[in-house]
C-alpha cells in the first residue's frame, strides 16, 4: 500500500479560506440552522480545498480561523449581524 503524501496548510492558507467561507452562502442566512462545522464542511466539499476534510488537525484549525475572523468579517461588513447566525 502507497502511503498518501499529508497537505501541509500554514496560518495564512487558513485564514484565506476562512474568509473564502465567511464571504460564501454557508455563513448566510440561508444556512443558519446548520452547525458552524457542517457549514464549512460543506463550503469544503463545494469549493475546497477538499483536503481538508482529510486532515483532522488541518480542519481544526479552520475551524479555529474561521471563528477567529468572525468579528472582523461583522466590523468590515461581510457579514450581517441581522443576516447571518453564525455562533
Amino acid at each position: 500500500m502507497m502511503a498518501t503524501e499529508r497537505v501541509e496548510f500554514v496560518a495564512k492558507e487558513l485564514d484565506a479560506v476562512a474568509w473564502r467561507f465567511l464571504r460564501s452562502e454557508f455563513a448566510s442566512h440561508i444556512y443558519a440552522d446548520w452547525p458552524i462545522d457542517r457549514r464549512v464542511e460543506a463550503f469544503l466539499q463545494h469549493s475546497g480545498p477538499s483536503e481538508l476534510l482529510n486532515d483532522g488537525s488541518a480542519y481544526s484549525a479552520l475551524l479555529d480561523h474561521v471563528m477567529a475572523n468572525i468579528g472582523p468579517a461583522l466590523r468590515y461588513g461581510v457579514l450581517s449581524p441581522t443576516m447571518n447566525a453564525l455562533p
